[in-house]
């Protein structure tokens, strides 16, 4: 080993769980160390370059590991690709969308009983345990919004700390035909400034949110809020382009050291009294699973056998349609306007569960482009008929769902038995085949937004392709899957989850897993809000039993 280094905390991961217990340890007075497998940007770094960002970089960038999906999967996640990883994680291109639970989404076993084919649990904590701090998160991240406007939304103390954002032609579109059907839109909440806030500047309005980083800081992601706070503190030794490959276990059976490989890959090792693992729900449990010793033949924490298990990702559903006058849907933010009347269960549809969805107008002509493949009058792309395509762009509006998944326990992340990357080390196999729940509800909320464009007068409306797939039946599904959590559930019963309901491992009693693989379900919003304020919980508790000495 090229270097050996002591502290009180080493964080792997800088994401929104990773960011935020970065940010409240080391002011707390922790010496911290924080590992980022990513380079540390800057805000001059990020550019609304469309073909450089999304389509050369997202698309067809370096490819820093590579993942096998299983033949049986349908949703061909495909590659984890390079360009997701820098400090801030992957909240450094989120659109923002800043969603809180309902109180019965954190009991989705109790709601609905068992369900054949699901692994359905109860998360050990409640919504009113969650509130205090998804009211410390909004206030942090300077969500805007208007808290009274959703009536079907969960109860909440505090307004937001900023107003909503103006209303784009393109979301009145989408509230007009909402209207016309008996729903009740509303302005969703978003974390981008929609005044100045805490040192951060308003929204400029530029459009380039989705995918990628915010060249004013207006948007609220870790890089922006929690690392210039964790260094200010002066305990951060922030460490970029650091590829975290093992945690090691003491004779105590406590996590005793973290092992990296720097730029240029030489070996280092950080001696730390904690270990907080952030690395996101396919990174985290890949390095689990490859922290393999005596102790823990199966990988480190892993001995109820669920590390990589239960992994849900949220279904997509996508549709496109054209009106006859300029929208202008690609200026402002990537989210204005929001329907849940839809949201609760009912199993009269068919299946169980429910989500939100939005207008989500796309901000750039070639990711319009490219989700034109299933546009009937398209045959390539190029030639005239793609240049008359491209033309509507402005004439454009769009919708996206957030569907809550259920969790299948063959539905995992583990180790590949061939596949290695550059450094000789096995990749993650991703393995998923969406229940047939899914797949049904994928489908109606399809219809009902298929609905609303009509409503709204659409000359010509379309599903856009994408790679969701229904391989059991041979025959390909609207929309998409995306938002990943699930491998690394939290339970009180250790041999039915992996962490405690502080996010404390079971088997390790100072490892902790802050991020999305917490989840023992996956709701029906976006998840990240849900991320920010758990760590906020799991900070607290930390930093309140180092004072009780019971770390």
């Amino acid at each position: 080993m090229a270097g050996r280094d002591e502290c009180d905390v080493c964080v792997i991961g800088t994401g929104a769980g990773g960011g935020v217990m970065i940010k409240e340890l080391s002011e707390a007075g922790f010496s911290v160390v924080a590992l980022e497998r990513g380079p540390l940007l800057t805000p001059s770094d990020f550019t609304d370059d469309e073909l450089g960002v999304v389509v050369r970089r997202e698309i067809f960038g370096d490819q820093l590991e590579t993942s096998r999906i299983d033949d049986q999967s349908p949703t061909q996640i495909g590659r984890i690709n390079g360009s997701v990883y820098c400090v801030g994680g992957t909240i450094t291109h989120w659109s923002a969308w800043s969603w809180r639970f309902r109180p019965e989404e954190f009991r989705i076993r109790s709601v609905e009983g068992p369900i054949a084919g699901a692994s359905l649990a109860d998360w050990p904590i409640s919504y009113d345990d969650m509130e205090p701090f998804y009211e410390k998160a909004e206030w942090e991240f300077g969500v805007s919004g208007d808290a009274e406007a959703n009536r079907f939304g969960p109860p909440r103390k505090r307004a937001y700390p900023n107003p909503p954002h103006p209303i784009k032609k393109s979301s009145q579109s989408f509230v007009n035909g909402a209207e016309k059907l008996g729903y009740h839109p509303f302005h969703g909440p978003t974390a981008i400034n929609s005044r100045a806030y805490r040192g951060r500047p308003q929204c400029s309005y530029g459009g380039t949110c989705a995918f990628f980083g915010c060249p004013i800081h207006a948007k609220a992601t870790s890089l922006s809020v929690c690392i210039p706070k964790a260094l200010a503190s002066g305990n951060l030794d922030l460490r970029p382009n650091a590829m975290v490959h093992q945690i090691t276990i003491g004779a105590d059976g406590r996590a005793r050291s973290v092992r990296y490989l720097d730029e240029a890959g030489a070996g280092h090792e950080v001696f730390a009294r904690q270990v907080v693992v952030s690395g996101g729900a396919f990174g985290s449990p890949h390095l689990l699973l490859n922290s393999t010793s005596p102790s823990f033949p199966d990988g480190l924490a892993n001995s109820s056998g669920l590390v990589g298990k239960n992994l849900t990702l949220h279904l997509f559903p996508l549709l496109q349609y054209l009106v006859d006058e300029p929208t202008l849907g690609m200026t402002g933010i990537n989210l204005t306007v929001a329907v849940d009347d839809l949201h609760d269960s009912d199993s009269k549809r068919g299946f169980i569960r429910g989500g939100v969805f939005g207008e989500a107008t796309t901000s750039t002509p070639i990711s319009h482009a490219m989700n034109a493949y299933g546009f009937p009058n398209l045959k390539q792309m190029w030639g005239r008929g793609f240049k008359d395509y491209l033309r509507t762009f402005p004439r454009q509006v769009a919708m996206i769902g957030f569907l809550e998944d259920l969790p299948v326990e063959t539905n995992r992340v583990d180790l590949d038995p061939d596949v290695k990357d550059g450094h000789g080390l096995p990749v993650p196999r991703i393995t998923h085949k969406q229940h047939a729940n899914d797949l049904a509800m994928m489908s109606w909320y399809t219809d009902r937004m298929r609905e609303i464009g009509e409503a709204a007068g659409a000359v010509d409306s379309w599903v856009p392709d994408a790679p969701f797939t229904n391989l059991t039946e041979k025959k390909a599904m609207p929309g998409a899957a995306g938002h990943f959590h699930g491998t690394c559930r939290m339970g009180d019963n250790p041999k039915s989850s992996v962490v405690d309901r502080w996010c404390r491992s079971h088997d390790v009693k100072n490892l902790w897993v802050v991020d999305g693989s917490f989840f023992p379900t996956s709701g029906g919003y976006n998840p990240t809000l849900t991320i920010l304020a758990n760590a906020y919980r799991v900070a607290n508790h930390f930093i309140a039993e180092a004072k009780r000495l019971n770390l």
